[in-house]
């Protein structure tokens, strides 16, 4: 007997801890290299650098062989990132992210420190 395979992604709510999202941003971003200028940064990238760094477990079955996440986030699509109706690149998802952490810390900000 012939059996079709059909892959089925069920919703399933995570959390992933604010101040981790920088560093997880960041390694999203360095992994594509200049192409990170031009994605629009989504939270399927973040959550798969997640999975990819061990911190949601749960999900290392879907890590395939090659290192890369079979996983998926929004239904239909993955929805672009956006802050004040423009998309964030990854880039600058994570210049936002890390001008927000300095910002909190109390530090300078990139621009200060540059």
């Amino acid at each position: 007997m012939r059996y079709m395979q059909i892959k089925v992604y069920t919703p399933k709510l995570i959390e992933i801890p604010s101040e981790y999202l920088p560093v997880l941003a960041k390694r999203a971003a360095d992994s594509l290299g200049d192409r990170s200028n031009e994605v629009s940064a989504t939270r399927g990238h973040l959550v798969r650098q997640a999975v990819q760094d061990g911190l949601l477990r749960e999900f290392d079955p879907l890590i395939g062989e090659d290192g890369t996440v079979d996983l998926v986030c929004d239904p239909g699509m993955e929805i672009p990132l956006d802050v004040d109706n423009r998309t964030l690149s990854l880039a600058e998802l994570l210049d936002a992210l890390q001008y927000k952490r300095n910002l909190a810390d109390g530090g300078q900000t990139s621009a200060e420190a540059a």
